[in-house]
């Protein structure tokens, strides 16, 4: 599936299977009538404009991959807050947003997280909390100190808070407490899929530059394909 880029953004939007779409916040288009609820509890102008884009960017994007237009896709929240689209099992999808860009991943079949920071955060203060002592080990082999270590810490925050997102446990499992490297004796929690048996096969993970911030995914896929996701011919 191919959705085109912004202007400029000069890349393909589809990765190893996994739809990675980035926009950025914009007026004039119309609520969808399953947001009205939480759109009253929003009390700042920016946060609603944020919340309406973003749920725009999901619908637009799930729409594109099963052929509904963005108004016939409904959105819902598990018990911990993860967005879900009742009528698409197959398809999980991760939203994440760092001033006005907003970035969604979709997987087929499996558990997908996605997050964007802004590069040029000062990180080093946040090691302690997000870094396992194997982790700080390897940055110290590899020599990374000041504007490098920090760099090399916010690529590892993003992959945290994405792999977090696919669990969709929320902060149940703090970025200090895992780590992403097999070789790390923290070991790291097991993505499951819906019926909550665990999803033991391929696990990918990407970071990209994109509008200016730093996006990375984690994808988690089962051992065998699901089946061919299709669309919904009586729409």
């Amino acid at each position: 599936m191919h959705i085109p880029p912004p202007a400029g953004a000069g890349r393909p939007l589809l990765v190893h299977g996994t739809v990675e779409a980035w926009a950025a916040l914009a007026d004039g288009h119309g609520d969808h009538p399953d947001d009205a609820e939480r759109l009253r509890a929003l009390r700042d102008d920016r946060t609603r404009a944020r919340f309406r884009a973003s749920r725009l960017l999901i619908r637009t994007t799930l729409g594109a991959l099963c052929g509904r237009t963005p108004d016939q896709i409904r959105l819902d929240r598990t018990a911990l807050g993860r967005p879900y689209a009742p009528g698409l099992p197959e398809l999980d999808f991760s939203l994440s947003h760092t001033g006005p860009l907003l970035a969604v991943a979709v997987l087929r079949g499996g558990r997908v997280g996605v997050d964007a920071e802004r590069p040029g955060r000062r990180m080093s203060v946040l090691e302690h909390r997000m870094c396992t002592p194997h982790e700080r080990a390897e940055l110290d082999a590899r020599g990374l100190h000041g504007a490098d270590r920090d760099a090399e810490l916010l690529r590892l925050w993003t992959l945290k808070e994405a792999y977090a997102k696919a669990l969709g446990t929320g902060l149940r499992h703090p970025p200090r407490t895992f780590g992403l490297d097999v070789a790390d004796p923290a070991g790291r929690p097991v993505p499951r899929d819906g019926a909550g048996a665990p999803l033991t096969g391929r696990l990918t993970a990407s970071t990209h530059l994109l509008g200016g911030a730093l996006v990375s995914v984690v994808a988690a896929r089962p051992r065998r394909q699901p089946t061919r996701f299709e669309p919904d011919s009586s729409r």
